[in-house]
């Protein structure tokens, strides 16, 4: 009988121990870890060029092969990468992918990426949204831009799958000072077309459209003042490349400093707009920029050093008690500006290990 209740304690011990564990895992409902999405690596792709070193590209006689994905050069049109990409992700607590989304106009390109997402028979298991990539004087009339958001609202918002905060589609936009500079050139603002992309959406019968402006600034009153007065939900930080060390070139670990000053400078302002955090694991854009002039490089990025940065990001999104905890990361497969959390053949998972190990796993939203 002795045995048998020694068995039982043991069974009732491990069980309790191992609940323990996996509710010490489980990353809490609010927060929301969201990785930019750089749609560049079809089959056809120049950029694998650049990575390769061949004649002809961007960076010619030299490879980058600590850049070299898990997958190799893979087909980014096809689901099948789409599906290892979202297991992944999923996997180490990641809720969505902001696509980079390009629009010249009349038509979109390099929207491969989203297509294949959308075809993956595992995306229930991750959302998805936009990141509106405004670099050129598009749109260059009201026309254009009342298309692009038809199209939004007819491919994109409806999807089960789309990204939503209080219920509305979720769209970032690169550029909020250009987009406002190219609408002038037609008579209105930046802010006078968001306010239309939102009467568009209501009409089709959804609350709004949450537009979150991207922007390298130091964090303050007055850039939350004046985003928010540009008709924007939300801002973040694109990619903080510019550290305390004023070199050209230097390690990551300044570039981790810069961002947790960032962090805390952010934490003194009067929280006039949502801050979604953002987080980077590097910069480097010499396979794009071979031996042309750039402005910075940060080199020596490692996990280890990300998660410092990550433990920061951390520990301000648990100051955010009214607005929405939410992690962007710049990127998932910048593999050509040096900024990637994708698997490779040199780190593995360990990118998105750190993720998982400081902000827990993602079976709690599932």
């Amino acid at each position: 009988m002795r045995s048998l209740l020694t068995r039982l304690a043991l069974v009732l011990f491990f069980t309790v121990a191992l609940s323990t564990v996996a509710a010490a895992a489980a990353r809490p409902v609010d927060y929301q870890i969201g990785v930019f999405y750089f749609p560049g690596w079809h089959s056809s792709s120049d950029y694998w060029n650049d990575l390769k070193g061949l004649p002809g590209s961007r960076s010619p006689g030299r490879s980058w092969d600590d850049r070299l994905p898990l997958l190799g050069y893979y087909p980014e049109e096809e689901p099948w990468v789409s599906e290892k990409h979202i297991d992944w992700a999923a996997m180490h607590g990641i809720d969505f992918f902001a696509y980079d989304w390009y629009w010249n106009g009349n038509t979109t390109y390099l929207d491969h990426a989203i297509s294949a997402f959308l075809k993956a028979k595992n995306n229930s298991k991750l959302k998805f949204c936009l990141l509106w990539a405004n670099h050129s004087e598009v749109p260059r009339s009201m026309p254009e831009f009342d298309t692009m958001v038809a199209l939004w609202l007819e491919r994109y918002f409806r999807q089960p799958t789309f990204y939503r905060v209080e219920g509305k589609p979720v769209v970032f936009v690169f550029d909020y000072g250009l987009l406002d500079q190219n609408a002038r050139k037609f008579g209105t603002s930046g802010k006078a077309l968001l306010e239309r992309a939102v009467i568009m959406a209501q009409a089709a019968g959804l609350p709004g459209v949450y537009f979150v402006a991207t922007t390298n600034d130091r964090p303050s009153n007055d850039l939350e003042a004046r985003i928010k007065a540009a008709g924007y939900s939300a801002y973040t930080g694109w990619n903080y490349v510019v550290s305390r060390d004023p070199s050209i070139t230097a390690d990551y670990s300044s570039m981790v400093d810069t961002y947790l000053d960032y962090y805390d400078t952010e934490a003194r302002t009067d929280r006039i707009l949502p801050y979604l955090v953002p987080a980077s694991p590097g910069w480097d854009k010499r396979p794009w920029k071979a031996n042309k002039p750039f402005v910075h490089v940060r080199e020596n990025s490692t996990p280890a050093k990300f998660e410092k940065m990550l433990v920061g990001a951390k520990r301000l999104l648990d100051r955010q008690t009214t607005t929405p905890k939410i992690l962007m990361i710049e990127a998932w497969n910048e593999f050509g500006e040096g900024a990637y959390i994708e698997p490779t053949k040199k780190w593995g998972m360990q990118y998105l290990e750190a993720i998982r190990k400081v902000f827990g796993g993602g079976a709690s939203r599932k």
